[in-house]
């Protein structure tokens, strides 16, 4: 699979471009983790409501406990700080529910954070990158065969500017329609540069030598 063009100023713009996806990456990972880490640090306030509301209980039942042995009066006076006890616990259950609450909510933003920007580089440079390739491959493929240079060519005369075919073929149409084989060639190594692939013209003027 070709990834970068055989066009130097193509090449490098794509691998500008790559850079700055892989970049835009990893700060966006390292601003997410930053980001998770500051919003899971606030549950530390739920932890130390539920160790105090879990302390506060356990307090209030010893307490209760002590009371409840005082002879005739023990169970009522020891009833309300069972109560408290209860009340307590129930702190306690609010502060771990802050705190898994503050957890869901970094990982949430974390996530996001980074979720997001690498999904706008696969869409921006992602995709763009992968029809690159398939379309270098694809015309490098075509150029192997007389067939596919006669496509080729037959693009290059629908989608090529007409500056660039008349520089490269005096008449494009005409030579086309005769299936003139040097102008095949040309319009088809217009096309192929066009898709970043270098031609292999020189591995033709090779053959020709060496023959």
């Amino acid at each position: 699979m070709q990834l970068y063009s055989r066009r130097p100023g193509q090449a490098t713009w794509q691998a500008i471009g790559d850079l700055v996806a892989i970049g835009t990456v990893v700060v966006a990972v390292w601003i997410s983790q930053q980001v998770r880490g500051a919003i899971a640090s606030l549950g530390g306030f739920g932890t130390r409501v539920e160790d105090a509301g879990t302390g506060f209980s356990t307090t209030l039942m010893d307490a209760g406990e002590a009371l409840a042995q005082v002879p005739l009066v023990g169970e009522g006076i020891a009833q309300p700080f069972v109560d408290a006890s209860g009340s307590a616990d129930d702190l306690a259950a609010a502060g771990t529910a802050l705190r898994g609450a503050i957890e869901t909510l970094a990982a949430t933003v974390g996530t996001a954070l980074w979720l997001l920007p690498a999904l706008l580089v696969v869409l921006i440079w992602c995709i763009p990158r992968l029809r690159f390739a398939l379309r270098a491959g694809a015309s490098r493929r075509l150029a192997a065969t007389h067939e596919g240079r006669e496509l080729l060519a037959l693009r290059a005369l629908v989608g090529q500017p007409a500056s660039r075919l008349l520089a490269s073929v005096q008449d494009p149409v005409a030579a086309f329609r005769r299936g003139d084989e040097a102008a095949l060639r040309a319009l088809a190594a217009l096309e192929l540069r066009s898709s970043g692939v270098a031609p292999p013209r020189a591995r033709a003027e090779g053959t020709t030598s060496s023959a």
